[in-house]
Order: C-alpha cells, then structure tokens, then sequence
C-alpha cells in the first residue's frame, strides 16, 4: 500500500488547489491528511480522489472543516498502529507530549503544524512530519505486513 502523506496546504492563503496536481494522487492507495487545510473546498476535492482519505484539523481550518475532521485519529493498517495528529495541541507541536494524546502504544505517528519535515524514532514509536506541502514538502509511506518504508520529499 502507497500512502501520500501531507500536511499545511494552507490553500488558498498560501498556495492553491492546482499545486495538488502535481502530487500524482491517483497513484496513491490512502492519503494522510494532518490539517491546515484551511477551507472546506480543498476537503472536499480530497475527499472525491481515488485514494482513501483519513484527515484531522488544524489549528488554521476554518469552522466547516473542524466541524467534518476529528482532532486525532488513530488507525490500524497492516497490524501497525498509527495515530494522526496536527500538532497544535503542544503549542510548537513537542513530538514527545504529542504521543500522550493517544492513550495506547503506536507504531508510528504522523503530525504537522510546525511545517518542519523530519522523521526520528521516540522509544519505539516512528515520527513522521512530512513538512508544509505549501512549501512543497510531503511525504511517502509504503506499507505492507513486513514494510513499513517512509520517504520525505519536495516537489
């Protein structure tokens, strides 16, 4: 499974919806999609893709979107656990409190908001910040029973 991994479109503030086009959507099984999406259109263009779309808000979402998307959202894929977060709950997003908002032990956990993209390991647990995709930053998981892969990568 191929699993676009973005975050902090910030469209239409900082960037527009014709830069999601160069993403190749349809190449992808699932999208992560970790807020800042900013207003409800860009949601529903997302949501209308091939790929299945699992999204949380962020702090820069308008009402329309916070009201659609959960905070956090906690997934089981191939016998990993993943937990989805924006990462304005620490304030600067803190990797190491972020993990406190799920209340079992994860595989790997994806977030944003700080628009920084890096991927480390806590204990046992990956960390995936897959960068502002309204800088060009976004990420690539592949996964499967015995892979889990992560890209970071630009456009």
């Amino acid at each position: 499974m191929k699993i676009l991994v973005i975050s902090d479109l910030h469209i239409p503030i900082k960037s527009d919806l014709k830069s999601l086009d160069k993403l190749n959507i349809g190449l992808y099984d699932q999208i992560f999609l970790l807020g800042d999406i900013v207003e409800i259109e860009v949601l529903n263009y997302l949501e209308n893709q091939k790929p299945i779309l699992h999204a949380v808000y962020g702090n820069m979402d308008d009402f329309y979107v916070k009201k659609r998307l959960a905070e956090k959202l906690y997934l089981e894929l191939f016998g990993k656990k993943i937990g989805l977060i924006h990462g304005h709950q620490t304030g600067p997003a803190v990797p190491d409190k972020l993990l406190n908002y799920f209340k079992k032990r994860i595989d790997l956990m994806v977030f944003g908001h700080s628009h920084h993209q890096e991927k480390f390991e806590i204990e046992d647990t990956l960390i995936l910040n897959p960068g502002a995709f309204c800088e060009g930053n976004y990420a690539e998981i592949e996964l499967n029973e015995s892979i889990l892969e992560i890209k970071l990568l630009h456009l």
